[in-house]
């Protein structure tokens, strides 16, 4: 009464070879997703940004001053900015 039906049947042989029964978490999968971004400078860069902080703080002000400048000038189509009349 206790036979296995015949579609049930497995024939992986590592099932038998592997235990389960003693698994724990990788313990360095934590510092992996942290340090995801990682970014290797050159050691020239190294003595200007000592930490993530300093170099974050360098890429957001330069992203702030190349989105304040216009992107392309050309001498064709710039024009002379209107000043209002006084009356």
């Amino acid at each position: 009464m206790n036979k296995k039906p015949a579609f049930i049947e497995d024939d992986d042989p590592l099932d038998h070879e592997i235990e389960f029964s003693n698994v724990r978490p990788n313990p360095f999968a934590a510092r992996y997703s942290r340090n995801r971004n990682l970014r290797v400078l050159s050691p020239d860069l190294l003595a200007r940004f000592p930490d993530s902080d300093s170099v974050d703080a360098a890429l957001r002000e330069f992203i702030r001053l190349t989105s304040a400048t216009p992107k392309k000038v050309s001498a064709r189509t710039a024009s002379i900015p209107k000043t209002k009349k006084s009356k």
